[in-house]
Parts: structure tokens; sequence; C-alpha cells
């Protein structure tokens, strides 16, 4: 695709450069039969109509869209890449906390109390930032990460240093979800595949630096690692605060109360209409299917009452809210009659019950199941069978990097340039993603560390080609439900990653059951103690891994060879959940993106003038002295009276929606192409000309909102239409 590219930019450019020779040449012809006359002046208007300047209004509308996108990029990236690093960074400084608290039996919660509270509250944060804004809410966000860093850079024990931790995860939710809904309501479908592409290319390299950091500060002090997480939140909270006025507004604005309303009854009138039973299900569903799983195979035995307990209350409770989200989306049922008036659900029925909404779940779900099992058990393969240190077992990870930026601008190129289509990408990345973890699980087996970082990368691109299709599929489908339709996807993504982990936790340590604490191991410790007592092997004990070295050359072996064993059980025990995203990706519907420029033919005669006369290089159409393209000449027409100002207003959203316009299909896309039917199955997405709007000046003064249309219709304008 990229030569068919590169192929048909040349054509067009040669093409062009024909097209202005003809006509230099046709002006040279006019100018020497009437050189008698008037001589020719090569820099005269009449020979440079081919480099008339483009319409001023467009320029200044660009110019704006241009420092919006850069503004939004630099204010939001730090408080995103800081809620990546946080999920990390500790991974290497796991033995070191666990040692100072004296936990090692307990060493799993650091990770499981972040992860825990990072998946439960992503559809929360979604819900609080349609109904208090998108600003208010990612500044709480960010605050409650701070609070939870500094928690545990202070902590005088365990307790504190689980509740810094969950606080964590509560604020790297809360960024991660509302980062990527600003990003799809503040640009159009085009831009946000770009800006979605830097953010998640940008949460990869936090992931893989993650360790890296903390390995090295960890080298000084442990809670080093949480001071740079304070530290970056602090400037996070100051990029952020220089984005209020240009964020989003919600349905309730405490900053800026309605008339003859304080800001306590605003924060009453927008918590009455939050949906707290669900909420309240949500939470504790995910929390105990969660918990359960933490605990099995590590803290109990998988049949005890105590695994088994939660995970069915939990999934018991998942499904009572699934059915009381129906309930409550229907206006005639009783909850809908009974509870406060306005009372919005936490994610309506039509998005839970939609087929690509589950099934790019499924597939998030995947993303991190590969995601979650590569950062986690490759660093313990390179620490356990490879004897490397945390630092440089750390550092291996790099490889993992260029691989999601090469899947990253495939899937850029794919969906922005040819063919513009989601589909293709994610089918395409779940392929690669898959084999590449299945060809990873050989080569740790085999003991291969070029191969095992070949397919690092292989992985890698398939993840980084799932990242911005997944986003902008439910972009293109859910244009005016963007905050429930996103909280579902980065819910999923975290939770298939928690799945894995501890699926991959179990198996593993199953696998090396035999030499945790065995005699063998214990035996060898002996000599290698101070007291000559005996010293028991552990996985989480740097100092244990540290003692291999000491064993017998045999019984090293036996050791590192079992432990390749247990890693590629390990990642083959995640395969069948990375199967099961591949069959859900087959039975997706896709997503057509329509193009910036229009080309030829008939798309040329639906494009823009001023788009036309750009993309072409034909004769100018502005005739005005202004300089003005006709769209924007129709809208100062307005002035003129009340027709022209309907034949200016029509014009001005005609090209709006060509600019905007989105094309999907939700049924089975690989049957609708087996059959032919794709053309009569496509449907307009909702463009934002037909979403109630908050204009700029209304979400800065804040006393006039756009009327409540329902979840996450309340899109704001482009920066006075520049984007």
């Amino acid at each position: 695709m990229v030569f068919i590219y590169t192929y048909r930019k040349i054509r067009a450019y040669r093409a062009r450069k024909a097209a202005e020779a003809e006509a230099q040449n046709q002006i040279s012809t006019t100018a020497g039969s009437d050189s008698s006359t008037a001589p020719t002046n090569p820099k005269s208007p009449s020979n440079t109509s081919k480099k008339t300047k483009p319409c001023p209004q467009c320029t200044r509308e660009k110019s704006k869209a241009r420092k919006y996108r850069w503004k939004l990029l630099f204010c939001l990236l730090p408080a995103f890449f800081n809620a990546s690093l946080d999920l990390t960074i500790v991974a290497t400084a796991l033995p070191q906390i666990a040692s100072h608290f004296n936990k090692f039996n307990q060493l799993n919660w650091i990770v499981t109390a972040f992860t825990l509270t990072s998946t439960a509250f992503i559809p929360v944060f979604g819900q609080l930032a349609d109904t208090f804004g998108r600003h208010t809410t990612l500044q709480s966000a960010v605050v409650t990460l701070t609070i939870g860093s500094v928690l545990c850079a202070a902590t005088p024990n365990w307790a504190v240093l689980l509740l810094g931790r969950a606080l964590q995860g509560m604020g790297t939710a809360g960024i991660q979800n509302v980062t990527m809904i600003v990003l799809a309501d503040s640009v159009s479908l085009r831009d946000q595949a770009v800006n979605t592409s830097i953010f998640q290319l940008l949460n990869g390299i936090g992931y893989a630096v993650g360790p890296i950091i903390g390995g090295y500060l960890t080298n000084a002090n442990w809670r080093y690692c949480f001071v740079l997480g304070a530290g970056i939140s602090v400037i996070s909270i100051v990029t952020i605060f220089l984005l209020r006025n240009d964020l989003k507004a919600g349905r309730v604005s405490i900053s800026h109360p309605a008339p003859n309303s304080s800001r306590l009854q605003a924060l009453t009138n927008g918590l009455s209409t939050l949906d707290f039973g669900g909420i309240v299900l949500f939470i504790f569903g995910v929390g105990l299917v969660i918990l359960g799983t933490a605990w099995g195979g590590s803290t109990y035995p998988w049949s005890s009452a105590a695994v088994l307990a939660p995970i069915i209350i939990g999934a018991i409770l998942i499904v009572l809210f699934l059915f009381y989200e129906k309930l409550l989306s229907s206006p005639t049922s009783f909850l809908s009659r009974h509870l406060p008036q306005g009372t919005v659900p936490m994610i309506p029925s039509s998005i839970l019950s939609s087929k690509d909404v589950t099934l790019i779940c499924f597939i998030a779900a995947g993303t991190g199941a590969a995601l979650y099992s590569v950062f986690y058990f490759i660093g313990i393969y390179f620490t356990l069978v490879e004897g490397y240190a945390a630092s440089h077992a750390g550092e291996q990870l790099l490889y993992y990097v260029p691989g999601i930026g090469v899947g990253v601008y495939f899937a850029i190129f794919v969906c922005n340039v040819y063919p513009r289509q989601t589909f293709p990408p994610l089918v395409t990345g779940t392929i690669i993603e898959n084999a590449g973890i299945a060809v990873l699980a050989y080569a740790v087996k085999v003991k291969n560390e070029t191969l095992v970082n070949v397919m690092m990368g292989i992985a890698g691109a398939g993840t980084g080609m799932r990242f911005m299709p997944s986003n902008l599929h439910l972009a293109g489908m859910f244009r005016d439900r963007l905050a429930p339709a996103y909280s579902l996807l980065r819910f999923a993504l975290p939770f298939g990653g928690t799945l894995a982990l501890t699926i991959m936790g179990s198996v593993f340590q199953n696998q090396m059951s035999e030499y945790f604490g065995s005699s063998a191991v214990n035996s060898g410790n002996t000599n290698n103690t101070n007291n000559g007592t005996s010293v028991g092997f552990s996985l989480h004990n740097q100092a244990s891994l540290d003692l291999i070295k000491n064993l017998p050359p045999a019984e090293q072996k036996a050791i590192r060879s079992q432990g390749a064993t247990a890693t590629m059980w390990a990642f083959i025990s995640i395969l069948p959940i990375l199967g099961l995203s591949l069959l859900a990706s087959l039975f997706l519907g896709n997503v057509w993106i329509s193009k910036k420029k229009q080309g030829k033919g008939a798309a040329a005669a639906a494009a823009s003038d001023a788009e036309k006369a750009e993309a072409e290089g034909a004769e100018d159409l502005r005739d005005r002295e202004d300089g003005l393209c006709r769209r924007h000449a129709a809208s100062v027409a307005a002035d003129d009276g009340a027709s022209s100002a309907a034949a200016g207003a029509a014009v001005e959203k005609k090209h709006e929606e060509q600019r905007n316009e989105v094309e999907y299909i939700s049924e089975v896309f690989l049957l609708a192409v087996a059959r032919g039917d794709v053309r009569r199955l496509k449907r307009k997405g909702a463009s934002e000309e037909e979403v109630a709007v908050v204009s700029t000046s209304q979400s800065r003064g804040g006393g006039s909102r756009a009327p409540a249309g329902g979840q996450g219709t309340h899109l704001q304008m482009k920066l006075d239409g520049g984007a």
C-alpha cells in the first residue's frame, strides 16, 4: 500500500506539472500575439494565476487548528505519560519494596492494588467527564494520582503503600480515559487518528522505559520511583489548567454555576444525575472478580472458598449491572420513574448491546493480555533464566518499542491514506500479535535471546496496529456517545492484562513449584549464609535470585531450564485469550474515514472550491478582490440579507458535513464483502453538525450551556471553526 500511495503521488505531481506547463504555453502564445501593444511581464498577475494566494480566512482557520493541536498535545502529554509510567516503574523495584516491609508473601498486592482500581473506575470517570466537563474531571484525576504518589513516597507502613497505589490506579483510570475522550471530541476523525497514535505510542514507550527508570532509581532508593511521579503530576496540573477554556463543558459547571445558583448547588445537581447504582454494582463486581483471580493459585488454592466466592459474587454483580443499565435506559421502566429526574446511565444499553462494542472490547482485552505479559514476564525470563541484573533485564524491553512504532505508523497510513478503513489494521494487527506471542513462547523455551528480541518487536507491531483503529472504530459509530463507548474500551485493555497476569502467574508458579523452597536449593543456599541456616528460594526475592549463581552448575542449569519451561507455559496459557480476540476481529464491521483532500472526478465535484484549487492546482476559482473562497464569501454575504444568510449557512453546513463525513457498516464486514452488499449496507455516521455543541464563548463564560441531549452530546466547536 505504501508503494501504491507513492505511485499515485508521483502521478498526480506529474499531471499537475504538465497542466502548469500547458497553461504557461497558452499564456506565452497569447502574450506573443499582442506583443506590439502590450509587452509581456512575466511577473504580472495574469501570468501567475496558478500561484494565487489561498483564501486568507482558510489560512487563518488552518493556523488556528494547527496551534490548537500542538497545544492539546503539549498540555495532555505529561499527564498521560505519567499514567503509563506508574504501571511499570515499580516492576524492578518490587523486591526492594517488599523487603522493606517484610511482605514477600504479599508482594503481588503492589501491582494488584493499582490494576484493581485502574480497571474498575474507568467507566466512572467517563460519566464524570460528561457530567462535570473534561477539565474538571481530568484535574481531579491528576490530583488523585498526585496524592497517591505522595503517599507511596512517604509511606510509613504497608497499608498506606497499598492505599497510595490504589489512589494511583484511580488517577490513572481517569487520565487515560478522559484524555482519549478529549482527543476524540476536540478534533475531526482524521486528526484524531494522528493524535491518538501519538499518545498510544507514548503509552507504549512509558510502559517500556518504566522498568528501566525504576531500576536505576531503585539503586538509590525505591521511594524515588514515586517522587518522580509526583513531580510530573504537579507539572501536569499546570499544563491541563492551560486547556480550561478549550475543553468541552459538561452538563453542570462547578466553576461557573447557573445564575441564582451556588457552586455547592451545582455540585449537588451534578451528583444527582450520576448513576450511583450502576457505579456501585460495576466497581464491586469487577473488583471482586479481580480480587478472586489475584488470590487464586498464589494466596489460596483455586478450589478454596476464598477464591470461588468473590469470583461468583462478582460475576453475579456484573450481570445485575447489565440488567440495571438496561432498565435505567428505558424511560418507562420502574427505575427511570423512581430515580431522581435526569439520572443518566453510566453505560447506555444501546452501547452494551452493540455487536461491535463487544467485539472491540474482546480485541482490547487481547491487546492488554499481550502488552502486560511482555512487560512483566520477559523481565522475569531475563532475570531468572538469563541471569541478568534488574536494570539490564528492563533494558531488553526496549526492543518492544520499535515494533509498537512500526505498528502505529502502519495504522496511521491505513486509516488516513489508503484504504482509510479501520477493519484492515485491526485484523492484521491481531494476526501479527498472535503469531508474535506464539513464537515468543517457543523462543523462551529454547533460550534464543535474538529470537526473543525479534518476536517482541513483531508482537509490538501487532499491538501498535490496534491502538488507534480501535478508538476510531468506536468514534465513527458512536460519535454522539463517545464517553461511555470509550469507557468500555479503556476498561477492557487493563482488565484483559490483569486477567492474563493472574493466569500466567498461576501457571508459572505451578511449573516452578518443584524449586520453590525445594531441598536442593535450600541445601545449596545453606553453604552461602552467615549462620549456616537454610535460605528458601523465592522468585520475588532479588537476593534469592543472586544466590542461584552460587549453586553447583548442575543445579543452576536445572533451575534456569525449568524457568524457561515455566515462562513458555505462561505465554501459552494466554493464547486462548489472544485466539478469542482474533475470532472477534473477523466479525467486526468497518468504518470509512473521509479524505482530507478530494481527488478528481466525482470526489472533486463534491469538494469545496478552495480545497479543489489547492489539491489539483487548477485555476483559482476566487474572483473576489479580497481573495476569499466561495465558502467564506457566502458567509460574508450573509450580512446582506436573510436570503444570503440562509445561502451562506447552507454552504457552510455542506462543507462542514463533507469534512466530517464518516461511513460505517455495523454488520459483519467480511460477509458483506462476500455477498457484495458493502455499498448497500453503508451508513453515514453522526457528524459533528448533527450533535448539539457548546461554543467556545459559552465554555468560557459558563452562564449558558447546550441542552443535554443525551450521553456525550455536547461536542465542543473546533476553536471558532478552526479545526
